[in-house]
């Protein structure tokens, strides 16, 4: 293929190189959550991307050629000497002139210069004299262009690495496959697009004509040529079940011819193919073939199919070993990464759940550099002492420096949090759910919530040690309007219901339902499985929050605003307003309570004039405290039990007076009967 020809091949196959996956209606690019859907994460088998692993059939070879395969550098063809320059822009103006004989010429006569002169120009001649003739002197020609690289003459268009492509699209019109996959390789190994995408194409023609394609399936490279382009593309709607000689051999067809091939090379792909499309006996058959990840991937998800989940741990482990965590099989920049570690540590957590080893999922689940998936281990499975454990046994541990996919949009030059930075927050926010703040501050040290955590805290610590009514109620409102106000960042929960990873702008669980009516019906191979243990579940209700709403948070507020009105006087206007404002906390979330409270604040409280027709709830003014303390209601109002204090204190105190009297009366009586 030529040059050119391939950027514009390249450009328009960029966005067939993904594999088939259900997208969102709208919105940001989420991570994965692999724990959430079990089944699916369990039974299917992640496509790497044909360009990814086109690159890599071949070594990554030790000549450093430069590749161009965008804009031409600035520049490319100036900087010759005089002579070589004269020649070559004389042969170029030839060629484009339809001179073929007289291009030739002149490109030769450049190559006849003496070495120390013709160090530009030598490489745009010898590929120019490599277009311009035939076999077998073009490839000669092709080659040279590739050894005069080596020998250090200037190459600033990347004219060696586009000789590979242009020498194999020579075998491919004498109909030599194997030469042609093999040159074609060689470009891609070098990080030529147009390589991948030239490798692309000969798979697309061969799969479209039989006899071809068991030829060339004699050699190697193209095996695993084609048990790639099987296992990657799977799901194109070019595999065409009609009777049509323009379509290509129906998946199941080239499966079989593939499996018919003596050491296949490419068995593993084969066999993560078969496992994909549900021929389980075929993917039993050439695993185990090729020591390979995939092939302890594809061994690991047999093994659950047979009950034997401690292989399968065995053959995840294997397989997460063999693929480095920067791996990623994804090569639009424009779409999310790709990174099967990630899949793999995460079916490892996934196993360890269903065996009740808790801890044992967090470890793996950090591994996976999953956020979900963390954050739903670390918040709704590991206890609080587990966590906190966890966190301090792994303080020193690598992967909490890692950085997990965003589902928003990190600008250029910021660095996206790492596992450490978003798990410190998570735990701080479970402790004030629980009741728990002086532990919690500890984990917002540091942060941009530091502040407010400790405001809030500190408005529940006044709130239990106030002596009056009226005290209580303010910092119960105080501590109702963080919570209300910063209650994402302070007590959200980071997955279900209030889902902070997202910044609670999605529901996550619908969205996932929605996913889930977008996928293509088929069976999933695991889905028998008891996926969640009893035990998991306990946990789950035992770590819930108070309120399981989404935005439990305004729940809280309300609470704390309502129980702030039970301790100022019905008939004052603090009253009121704090009604007001657990009604306006809760409106969107639970209304009931709303019109809950409009009742009680009608049978029990004061009116409150110059106010709108339909302020309850909406237009809150702000509590009046002052005046509160003042009214007749709250002369003598602390709380119940400092009240109940101050009344055993005082009865003490007068059995005590009273005890001394007596004791004082009987001493002076018996000093008188001694006298």
């Amino acid at each position: 293929m030529r040059l050119r020809d391939s950027l514009v091949c390249l450009s328009l196959l960029g966005a067939m190189s993904v594999p088939v996956r259900a997208a969102y209606a709208c919105g940001p690019d989420f991570p994965i959550q692999l724990l959430e859907n079990r089944a699916v994460t369990l039974s299917e088998l992640p496509d790497s991307t044909f360009f990814y692993e086109a690159a890599r059939f071949l070594p990554k070879p030790s000549d450093a050629f430069l590749v161009v395969e965008r804009e031409e550098p600035e520049g490319a063809r100036t900087g010759g000497g005089a002579r070589e320059t004269t020649l070559y822009e004389a042969g170029a103006r030839a060629y484009h002139a339809t001179r073929p004989e007289e291009a030739e010429a002149r490109f030769r006569e450049v190559l006849a210069l003496p070495e120390g002169e013709r160090r530009h120009f030598s490489t745009f001649a010898a590929f120019m004299l490599g277009r311009l003739t035939r076999m077998p002197e073009s490839v000669t020609h092709y080659a040279e262009v590739r050894e005069l690289a080596r020998q250090g003459f200037a190459d600033p268009l990347g004219l060696a690495v586009a000789s590979l492509g242009e020498e194999a699209r020579e075998y491919r019109e004498l109909g030599e496959d194997a030469k042609a996959i093999q040159l074609y390789a060689e470009q891609a190994a070098h990080g030529s697009g147009s390589g991948a995408t030239s490798l692309l194409f000969v798979a697309r023609s061969l799969v479209r004509d039989e006899a071809r394609l068991r030829r060339a399936l004699q050699d190697p490279l193209a095996q695993r040529l084609l048990s790639t382009y099987a296992w990657t593309r799977g799901h194109e709607e070019v595999w065409s079940e009609e009777e049509n000689p323009a379509t290509p051999l129906p998946l199941a067809q080239l499966m079989d011819l593939l499996a018919s091939v003596p050491g296949l090379a490419g068995a593993d792909r084969l066999a993560a193919t078969a496992w994909r499309e549900g021929r389980f006996d075929l993917a039993e058959r050439f695993a185990g073939q090729e020591h390979t990840p995939l092939d302890a991937w594809v061994r690991a998800k047999l093994a659950m199919r047979r009950g034997e989940p401690a292989v399968a741990d065995q053959c995840l482990a294997e397989a997460g070993n063999g693929y480095p965590t920067t791996e990623d099989w994804q090569t639009d920049p424009y779409l999310p990464r790709l990174r099967p570690r990630m899949y793999v540590e995460a079916e490892r957590s996934l196993l360890a759940l269903m065996r009740d080893d808790f801890p044992g999922a967090a470890d793996r689940a950090l591994s996976s550099c999953s956020w979900p998936d963390i954050a739903y281990v670390a918040e709704r499975v590991l206890s609080m002492e587990e966590l906190r454990r966890f966190l301090a046994t792994h303080a020193a541990d690598p992967r909490l420096r890692c950085q997990p996919e965003s589902a928003f949009y990190v600008e250029e030059g910021t660095p996206r949090p790492t596992v450490e930075d978003s798990l410190r927050p998570l735990i701080g926010r479970r402790l004030l759910r629980d009741g728990r703040g002086a532990e919690a501050l500890e984990f917002f040290r540091n942060t941009p919530w530091e502040a407010p955590a400790w405001r809030y805290v500190a408005s529940l610590e006044r709130a239990r040690s106030a002596w009056t009514n009226v005290d209580q109620a303010r910092s119960l409102y105080d501590a109702a309007r963080l919570a209300r106000f910063t209650g994402m960042e302070l007590l959200g929960t980071e997955t279900a219901p209030d889902w902070a990873w997202v910044a609670g702008e999605f529901d996550m669980e619908a969205l996932a339902e929605e996913e889930a009516t977008q996928r293509i019906e088929k069976p999933l191979a695991l889905a028998h499985l008891p996926l969640m243990s009893q035990a998991e579940r306990e946990r789950r209700r035992a770590h819930a929050p108070e309120h399981w709403v989404r935005f439990q948070y305004r729940l809280t507020a309300a609470d704390l605003a309502e129980k702030a009105a039970g301790l100022v006087p019905p008939r004052s206007q603090a009253y009121a307003s704090l009604l007001c404002q657990a009604a306006r906390f809760s409106m969107r979330v639970e209304p009931e309570r709303s019109e809950r409270l409009w009742h009680t604040y009608v049978r029990h409280g004061a009116f409150l004039p110059n106010l709108p027709d339909s302020w309850f709830g909406q237009e809150c003014p702000a509590p009046d405290f002052e005046r509160a303390r003042h009214a007749k209601s709250a002369l003598s109002s602390p709380p119940l039990r400092k009240r109940t204090l101050a009344a055993v204190c005082g009865g003490l105190l007068v059995l005590g007076v009273g005890l001394a009297v007596l004791i004082r009366k009987r001493r002076m009586l018996v000093d008188q009967a001694a006298r």
